[in-house]
Protein backbone atom coordinates (compact mmCIF):
# COMPACT_ATOMS: atom_id res chain seq x y z
CA UNK A 1 0.00 0.00 0.00
CA UNK A 2 1.43 3.33 -1.07
CA UNK A 3 0.35 5.12 2.13
CA UNK A 4 2.34 2.71 4.32
CA UNK A 5 5.33 2.85 1.98
CA UNK A 6 5.30 6.66 2.17
CA UNK A 7 5.57 6.52 5.95
CA UNK A 8 8.23 3.86 6.33
CA UNK A 9 10.38 5.51 3.67
CA UNK A 10 10.18 8.95 5.31
CA UNK A 11 13.26 9.13 7.54
CA UNK A 12 11.92 12.27 9.28
CA UNK A 13 9.03 10.34 10.82
CA UNK A 14 9.08 7.74 13.54
CA UNK A 15 6.33 5.20 13.96
CA UNK A 16 4.76 4.27 17.26
CA UNK A 17 5.01 0.62 18.22
CA UNK A 18 3.07 -1.88 20.27
CA UNK A 19 3.82 -5.55 20.87
CA UNK A 20 1.95 -6.52 17.73
CA UNK A 21 1.98 -3.46 15.45
CA UNK A 22 3.50 -0.21 14.23
CA UNK A 23 1.26 2.80 13.76
CA UNK A 24 1.15 6.47 12.87
CA UNK A 25 -1.54 9.10 13.43
CA UNK A 26 -1.71 12.50 11.76
CA UNK A 27 -4.28 14.97 10.44
CA UNK A 28 -7.43 12.92 10.24
CA UNK A 29 -6.09 9.41 9.87
CA UNK A 30 -4.44 6.58 11.75
CA UNK A 31 -2.62 3.81 9.92
CA UNK A 32 -1.48 0.63 11.63
CA UNK A 33 0.49 -2.34 10.28
CA UNK A 34 0.17 -5.46 12.36
CA UNK A 35 2.86 -8.10 12.64
CA UNK A 36 0.73 -10.46 10.52
CA UNK A 37 0.98 -7.92 7.64
CA UNK A 38 -2.51 -6.43 7.86
CA UNK A 39 -2.72 -2.67 7.36
CA UNK A 40 -5.68 -0.90 8.93
CA UNK A 41 -6.57 2.74 8.35
CA UNK A 42 -9.08 4.66 10.46
CA UNK A 43 -10.76 8.05 10.13
CA UNK A 44 -9.94 9.83 13.39
CA UNK A 45 -12.05 12.90 12.60
CA UNK A 46 -15.27 10.95 12.94
CA UNK A 47 -17.22 11.91 15.97
CA UNK A 48 -17.81 9.40 18.70
CA UNK A 49 -15.75 7.11 20.85
CA UNK A 50 -14.59 4.89 18.01
CA UNK A 51 -12.72 5.79 14.87
CA UNK A 52 -14.49 4.82 11.66
CA UNK A 53 -13.31 3.01 8.57
CA UNK A 54 -12.47 5.14 5.55
CA UNK A 55 -14.88 5.01 2.62
CA UNK A 56 -14.01 3.01 -0.48
CA UNK A 57 -13.13 6.28 -2.23
CA UNK A 58 -10.87 7.39 0.63
CA UNK A 59 -9.11 4.00 0.64
CA UNK A 60 -8.44 4.42 -3.07
CA UNK A 61 -6.48 7.59 -2.26
CA UNK A 62 -4.42 5.80 0.41
CA UNK A 63 -3.73 2.80 -1.80
CA UNK A 64 -2.89 4.66 -5.00
CA UNK A 65 -1.94 8.24 -4.11
CA UNK A 66 -0.32 7.78 -0.71
CA UNK A 67 -0.49 8.93 2.88
CA UNK A 68 -0.85 12.67 2.35
CA UNK A 69 -3.54 12.39 -0.32
CA UNK A 70 -5.48 9.84 1.74
CA UNK A 71 -5.50 11.80 4.96
CA UNK A 72 -6.35 15.06 3.16
CA UNK A 73 -9.22 13.28 1.36
CA UNK A 74 -10.60 12.22 4.76
CA UNK A 75 -10.37 15.82 5.97
CA UNK A 76 -12.07 17.23 2.86
CA UNK A 77 -14.90 14.71 3.11
CA UNK A 78 -15.33 15.20 6.85
CA UNK A 79 -15.45 19.00 6.67
CA UNK A 80 -17.88 18.89 3.75
CA UNK A 81 -20.10 16.64 5.86
CA UNK A 82 -19.85 18.97 8.84
CA UNK A 83 -20.77 22.00 6.72
CA UNK A 84 -23.72 20.14 5.22
CA UNK A 85 -24.91 19.18 8.72
CA UNK A 86 -23.99 22.49 10.40
CA UNK A 87 -27.44 22.84 11.92
CA UNK A 88 -26.81 19.61 13.84
CA UNK A 89 -23.34 20.36 15.18
CA UNK A 90 -23.72 24.09 15.81
CA UNK A 91 -20.27 24.77 14.36
CA UNK A 92 -19.51 28.09 12.70
CA UNK A 93 -19.97 27.46 8.97
CA UNK A 94 -17.52 30.16 7.85
CA UNK A 95 -14.68 28.76 9.93
CA UNK A 96 -15.43 25.25 8.69
CA UNK A 97 -15.41 26.49 5.09
CA UNK A 98 -12.00 28.09 5.66
CA UNK A 99 -10.64 24.81 7.05
CA UNK A 100 -12.19 22.88 4.16
CA UNK A 101 -10.57 25.23 1.65
CA UNK A 102 -7.14 24.66 3.18
CA UNK A 103 -7.54 20.88 3.01
CA UNK A 104 -8.79 21.04 -0.59
CA UNK A 105 -5.62 22.94 -1.53
CA UNK A 106 -3.44 20.43 0.34
CA UNK A 107 -5.19 17.53 -1.36
CA UNK A 108 -4.71 19.11 -4.79
CA UNK A 109 -1.00 19.68 -4.09
CA UNK A 110 -0.57 16.10 -2.82
CA UNK A 111 -2.13 14.76 -6.01
CA UNK A 112 0.01 17.02 -8.22
CA UNK A 113 3.15 15.64 -6.62
CA UNK A 114 2.48 12.17 -8.02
Amino acid sequence: MKAWDDLVNNKELSLWTTDDSEWYLDTGAKIERFNDGRIVIKNVLSRGDNFTDPTVCQMYYFENSGWDAGRYKICVDEYRRRIKNDWVSGDDTESLEAILSKFEIKLEKALQGL
